[in-house]
């Protein structure tokens, strides 16, 4: 029954320009970007700029599409008809979440693909790319969950989102910063902690200057808060 709905989703996500938009235009622009900027960049630097990147279009695509389909499902009283049908409620969850989760796997590893063959080295941790795929994928669902929590209109969502927005692009600019303080704080931002992951799984363990555990601890305090927002705030039925 979820995969089922999850199928229809997924179909009915995509009659969105906007969507379509996000999931097709958006990873071709980011390729041709790194193309023109970074094509010939040392080897040593691929994973620094393949963190950034997948922090763009999880941002820009998954966070960006998550937050709006919640809102829009929510006010429309699709998530509260669904809860009458024999999905439980975590198989709602599941099936409205599907198609962003899809959407965002295919975009990352095919933004991944061309890199390799743009020239990028292979990952050295292959297990701390994928780890930091999955929290970044899990952390912006979340974090578009969050958001459509807060929001009582999908117009609403152009100002809730702002502070996840802001704080995601201060981070992107915060860590490559030559000041170990900065590119700490960078790392503590929203969504973050799993660029620095895959960028360590990328180009090993001594690339940059944050360890490890501070982002595997800032991935793990934003799931929290993300989960806080969402069980304080998050309602089936419309919010007036």
């Amino acid at each position: 029954m979820m995969l089922r709905h999850g199928w229809f989703e997924i179909r009915l996500l995509f009659r969105r320009k906007l969507t379509l938009f996000s999931a097709t235009v958006l990873p071709a622009g980011l390729c041709v970007l790194t193309w023109f900027t970074v094509r010939d960049a040392p080897p040593e630097n691929w994973g620094t700029l393949v963190g950034d990147r997948f922090t763009m279009l999880m941002v820009l695509s998954v966070f960006m599409t998550s937050m709006t389909i919640y809102t829009a499902r929510r006010q429309s009283l699709v998530l509260k008809r669904l809860r009458t049908t024999e999905l439980t409620d975590a198989g709602v969850i599941g099936a409205i979440t599907m198609p962003v989760v899809v959407m965002g796997v295919v975009q990352a590893l095919a933004y991944f693909a061309f890199c390799l063959v743009l020239g990028a080295p292979l990952p050295v941790h292959s297990w701390l790319v994928l780890l930091g795929m999955a929290g970044g994928l899990v952390l912006t669902v979340a974090a578009g969950m969050a958001t459509a929590a807060l929001s009582k209109s999908v117009e609403a969502t152009h100002v809730t989102s702002f502070p996840v927005l802001v704080g995601a692009l201060a981070g992107l600019f915060m860590v490559g910063s030559a000041n170990p303080g900065v590119a700490t704080a960078g790392t503590l931002m929203p969504l973050l902690g799993p660029a620095d992951l895959l960028a360590k799984g990328w180009s090993g363990f001594d690339t940059g200057m944050v360890p490890i555990t501070t982002s595997l601890g800032s991935t793990l305090l934003w799931a929290v808060v993300f989960a806080a927002v969402i069980g304080r705030f998050f309602r089936w039925e419309p919010r007036s």
